[in-house]
């Protein structure tokens, strides 16, 4: 097996093979059209494409600091090489790759979980999807403006997102490909380009929404209501009900909105009664390729201070392995290799993942034997290093 990147004149087999391995051969022109071919990697077997992965490398804002980070926007292995360790085999030459090139995490949205945490894959964030009836939300307030903003048209809104992304705790700091590629992705049934509105409010731009519309209709096909589906919004800090408020319009047609937000999502404490509903939730996962230099990267609470020997165990990324000292102090975390003091702790790639991101708390990762051996000290120490908001990322890959 040789693991690899392509050139241009092997796009179009790449992309054959990955979408036979997602059930979709026909799609394969589109795939390949929206794909750069410098995100795709492969594994070869006897000169043909046993599996193939796209990837990205976006960073990720962590307590408002960004660290570099990886992102697998789609794997699969075709139909006649599966069960033959080949997609692992990709994984593992991916995050050779991303450690040399010293990308510190790596983070997907699994299909199977399973699959992935037996590379050191762990659960480490949600994405929640919300609805509301535009009959709960108030209109909007007539300080406020909302503006469509012409086909193509992203610059306010890219300028929006850069300002308000710091303040998510996950948020990937976008490129020009994402918002390229991914906003132009239509769905079966709504319509092919989303409508881009620009909030402003009395001093300028304050939030955008891109929204994609389609319409519920009964088992006879009779109109039962509008369907509102946000792909992607965000507003600056004490404007999150003006944005929802542009929807509200849209009671007269029985307008439910749609989207990802955080948990718990602002709007539940906005709107005067319970009437946002979480209609299901995923989970993203993410790998630490490099242990020093994810703790190393990521800002701690200010009033975090102590230190925790680590005894870590990765045979996927045997350079992780060993005795590890994790130290925080003033906002700071390091974490070093600690030679040969004993460590009582035990723990392994997929609880440190879960950990490092704020998503668990070390009390739920020792029930799942994820981290095993914390004394009462230790406990006390990651539960104040690791106090964060739950992380939140708007984008699905």
């Amino acid at each position: 097996m040789t693991y690899r990147r392509i050139g241009a004149d092997e796009q179009a087999a790449a992309m054959a093979a990955l979408s036979l391995g997602f059930g979709a051969p026909g799609e394969a022109g589109n795939w390949s059209a929206r794909t750069d071919v410098e995100q795709l990697r492969v594994v070869e077997v006897d000169g043909r494409f046993a599996s193939v992965l796209r990837v990205s490398r976006m960073g990720q804002y962590w307590l408002g600091r960004l660290v570099p980070s990886a992102q697998v926007l789609a794997l699969a292995t075709s139909l006649e090489h599966r069960a033959l360790g080949h997609g692992l085999a990709l994984l593992e030459g991916l995050l050779g790759e991303l450690h040399e090139a010293g990308v510190p995490t790596v983070t997907l949205q699994p299909s199977t979980a399973r699959f992935y945490r037996s590379v050191g894959f762990e659960f480490s964030g949600a994405w929640s999807i919300y609805e509301v009836a535009c009959e709960h939300v108030p209109a909007l307030d007539r300080s406020y403006r909302a503006r469509r903003l012409p086909p193509g048209e992203t610059g306010p809104v890219v300028e929006l997102y850069d300002r308000v992304a710091p303040g998510r705790h996950g948020a990937l700091a976008r490129d020009e490909r994402w918002w390229r590629q991914t906003l132009a992705r239509a769905r079966q049934h709504e319509d092919k380009e989303p409508v881009t509105l620009l909030l402003e409010g009395p001093d300028g731009p304050v939030g955008w929404a891109m929204l994609a519309f389609s319409v519920d209709t009964g088992p006879d096909h009779e109109y039962l209501r509008l369907r509102v589906r946000v792909q992607d919004w965000g507003c600056l800090p004490g404007h999150d009900l003006a944005l929802l408020g542009a929807l509200a319009g849209y009671r007269s047609m029985e307008g439910v909105v749609v989207w990802s937000g955080p948990d718990p999502d602002p709007t539940l404490f906005l709107l005067p009664n319970q009437s946002v509903r979480l209609a299901r939730r995923h989970y993203w996962m993410l790998r630490l390729v490099d242990l020093a230099g994810a703790f190393g990267a990521r800002p701690f609470p200010p009033c975090a201070a102590g230190r925790v020997v680590l005894r870590v165990e990765d045979s996927t990324c045997p350079w992780n392995s060993g005795i590890w000292t994790l130290e925080v102090e003033g906002g700071e975390g390091r974490m070093e290799r600690a030679g040969d003091q004993a460590a009582a702790v035990r723990a392994g790639p997929r609880g440190l993942a879960a950990l490092f991101t704020g998503f668990t708390g070390p009390d739920e990762l020792a029930g799942a034997r994820l981290l095993d051996g914390l004394a009462v000290a230790d406990l006390e120490f990651l539960r104040a290093a690791f106090a964060s908001p739950k992380p939140f990322t708007a984008e699905l890959y």
